[in-house]
């Protein structure tokens, strides 16, 4: 199965879990289900090792952390726009969904790790902090 063929199998199982739970404010098995299914398909599976400027410590990006800052961030944007969600394509669906998992203020490892890292790095609070892989740096 190549990479399209993966994404609308995963917004199909998207889609299908979502039209299954009924009411997303209420704990149901069908719920729990939808959870995990976002967990499968949206949420970043990998990490890597950055290290921020102005810093010469490596830290973690992604991991587990990530997939639990992703998956939040997607359920929340599901429960304040439910309606619309509803109405999405399952493409749709699936590409809003990853955008606001890995892209969005709350879902980014990269931006939460950041805000995290302000103050241990010797980065300024009033500056970006940024990532450079680490086979870039040069000693």
């Amino acid at each position: 199965m190549n990479r399209i063929e993966q994404c609308q199998s995963a917004a199909i199982a998207l889609h299908t879990a979502l039209a299954r739970t009924t009411c997303l404010r209420q704990r149901s098995p069908e719920q729990d289900a939808l959870w995990r299914v976002l967990q499968a398909t949206i949420c970043t599976r990998g990490h890597t090792i950055g290290t921020a400027w102005g810093s010469d410590t490596a830290q973690d990006i992604g991991g587990e952390d990530a997939r639990q800052n992703e998956l939040v961030a997607a359920m929340m944007w599901l429960i304040a726009r439910e309606d619309v969600a509803r109405q999405m394509k399952p493409d749709h669906l699936f590409r809003h969904l990853r955008a606001v998992a890995v892209r969005s203020r709350l879902g980014s490892a990269r931006a939460i790790q950041a805000d995290a890292l302000h103050g241990m790095t010797g980065v300024t609070s009033d500056a970006p902090v940024q990532f450079v892989l680490e086979a870039m740096v040069t000693s």
